[in-house]
């Protein structure tokens, strides 16, 4: 914790000091207003219900707020009723932006459409309450509702982005969250003494600041990383969600970096320093840009179009010229579909409603040496540095199931690479099992697999990471027939690499850092040859 953290908790602890002390001497008066004010005392108890269910047991929702404003909003009526109605108005916002992402309609107008009929459900609802006199279907509040719609179209545009399962995951702990918030602080007498006892004020904040740091590894997080935890023995060395983001990402990556990180001006950075990269045909930041990516595209045989905020592989296409016409994922697409494709792009069709920037760069073709071990697609190279140390590495396989993408979400073969030598470790299938030994679509034996060039792939992995300014930083790779080559530079890489490594990652943080003192200005060669005599050595 630095000096300006203590500094505001300080700050924060006195003026809740305060309230509690001059409630207190009150009370008396303040008894009635304080009776009459349980409903905000019921969000307190939500939140901090939601926030053990996320950082402790690892239930994962869409947000804390949303599910805490749910509940609310249920606690206004009978449970069944509420959860009824509000299920009903989820489900006619998720037809709905299913409905209007078909259409490939702007992210604005889509919201604004589902937020429409959102208002014309509550109307009928309240309508036919009054025909029948079912009082219980005009207890929906309108803030709920809304932020049940959001829920809606945000399940959507993720389904949309990665796939089924892990959206579904995240909507079912959403309602899960908000059953037991509900039930929580539906419990009366529990409500009424924190609103009337000031003195637990304070301790309810304290609990969940000392949650926050204390919490390290998530109880379901012990479960996703048993393989690596039975076979490195040892549950400390696995680096959970809430560590990485406390500790790692706090420590190593200011948040003021964080704008810079867009695929658009990294890749500006990175044709300025000569790192390699997919060569950059038109970046399209307005519609001032569209002739020029038109142009470069009617010239091009080959290409890619992708988002430069987009998230999951989502709006990204990968283009091959026909005739007059482009193929695109097995289908015939025309010119102006492309530049349509782009407008929406610029639009946040693929970032979140937030505006964006159009990239069309060089197609990669991918290696001789590793087509053997993935189907369509191009496979990459996933390598976490931690101040130019490649401390862990892992490649995604595209297969059939995943339509040529490497994504292991969408069902791309994950297997950890030694960072000594690059050779592959255990291939690890998501949905299938766990480990496998062949490629389903090649037959070939993965575990044979070793990365071509894997030293200089280390030292440009390093490179991109001190490009970014970032201490800790996942650098994704594709080699080309030229060679390897960064795609980009993630400021929160995930945890999964550490099942297909089966070991723990926290190890070789404390590792590195207990060795910066003395080689953190060594240059970027040897900082990678000392990291492959390291692992070599099984980071001891």
């Amino acid at each position: 914790m630095n000096l300006r953290t203590a500094l505001l908790l300080t700050v924060l602890a006195a003026i809740v000091a305060v309230e509690t002390i001059w409630v207190r001497l009150n009370l008396e008066a303040f008894e009635p207003v304080l009776t009459s004010s349980l409903l905000f005392f019921q969000l307190v108890i939500a939140v901090t219900v939601i926030a053990v269910l996320r950082n402790l047991i690892g239930i994962k929702s869409f947000g804390v707020f949303g599910p805490a404003i749910i509940a609310l909003g249920i606690a206004g009526t009978s449970f069944v009723t509420g959860l009824v109605i509000y299920i009903d108005i989820f489900l006619v916002a998720m037809v709905t932006s299913f409905a209007l992402h078909g259409l490939g309609m702007t992210s604005s107008h889509r919201v604004a459409i589902v937020v429409t009929l959102t208002a014309l459900t509550i109307t009928i609802l309240e309508l036919v309450g009054e025909v029948f006199h079912a009082h219980q279907l005009e207890a929906a509040l309108l803030f709920p509702v809304l932020i049940t719609a959001w829920l809606g179209d945000r399940f959507v545009s993720q389904v949309l982005e990665l796939d089924w399962i892990d959206p579904s995951k995240r909507l079912a702990g959403t309602f899960l969250a908000v059953v037991v918030a509900f039930m929580v602080m539906g419990v009366t007498p529990l409500v009424s003494f924190i609103a009337l006892t000031p003195e637990t004020w304070g301790p309810v904040i304290l609990l969940n600041i000392a949650l926050a740091f204390k919490a390290d590894l998530r109880l379901l997080e012990r479960r996703r990383f048993r393989p690596t935890i039975e076979t490195s023995g040892e549950a400390s060395d696995v680096l959970g969600m809430n560590r990485r983001n406390r500790d790692i990402i706090e420590r190593y990556n200011p948040r003021h970096l964080f704008p810079s990180m867009s695929k658009d001006r990294m890749k500006v950075t990175f044709h300025q320093l000569g790192i390699p990269t997919p060569a950059t045909y038109a970046m399209v930041e307005g519609p001032e840009g569209l002739p020029h990516a038109r142009s470069e595209m009617e010239r091009r045989e080959s290409f890619v179009i992708k988002p430069s905020r987009g998230y999951g592989g989502e709006g990204i296409l990968v283009v091959t010229r026909k005739g007059d016409a482009y193929l695109v994922k097995g289908r015939l697409w025309t010119l102006d579909a492309l530049m349509g494709h782009i407008k929406l792009i610029l639009d946040g069709q693929f970032s979140r409603g937030l505006s964006d920037v159009a990239i069309i760069e060089q197609r990669v073709v991918s290696d001789a040496r590793i087509a053997p071990y993935h189907a369509g697609g191009v496979p990459d190279v996933r390598v976490i540095v931690l101040e130019g140390f490649p401390i862990m590495a892992m490649t995604r396989l595209p297969t059939k199931e995943s339509q040529g993408a490497a994504n292991l979400h969408k069902g791309a073969i994950g297997m950890g690479l030694t960072i000594a030598e690059g050779r592959g470790v255990n291939p690890f299938w998501r949905g299938h099992g766990g480990t496998v030994e062949v490629h389903p679509d090649t037959g070939a034996r993965l575990r044979e697999l070793t990365i071509p060039d894997w030293t200089r792939a280390l030292e440009i992995a390093s490179l991109a990471q001190a490009a970014s300014r970032l201490g800790y930083a996942g650098v994704d790779l594709v080699f080309d027939t030229s060679g390897p080559m960064v795609l980009e530079v993630n400021k929160r890489p995930g945890l999964e690499i550490q099942n297909t490594n089966l070991a723990g990652i926290l190890k070789r943080i404390r590792h590195v850092e207990g060795k910066l003192l003395e080689h953190r200005f060594v240059p970027i060669p040897e900082k990678v040859r000392l990291a492959q005599r390291w692992d070599a050595e099984g980071w001891r």
